[in-house]
């Protein structure tokens, strides 16, 4: 699943009254799966220099751990 998805997904859980405990997890995983594979590609961006993509893949990256540091820090009740 893309940091978008998950995002959209973390966004729509929240707005119904929460995320349980099993979702987190998912989208836990899933999140660190996209942003592994966004570093993976953005070293390959780097060998070919292409400025613009590699710009926008580290906002994704960012994006992305920012939201991973959000489910990091969720508190369950």
């Amino acid at each position: 699943m893309s940091c978008s998805s998950v995002k959209h997904r973390f966004d729509q859980l929240k707005t119904q009254g929460g995320v349980n405990f099993n979702e987190a997890v998912n989208l836990y995983n899933d999140l660190q799966g996209s942003i592994d594979a966004h570093k993976l590609e953005l070293q390959e961006l780097q060998r070919t220099d292409d400025q613009n993509r590699i710009s926008h893949l580290q906002q994704h990256i960012t994006d992305g751990e920012q939201m991973l540091s959000q489910l990091k820090s969720m508190t369950l009740h």
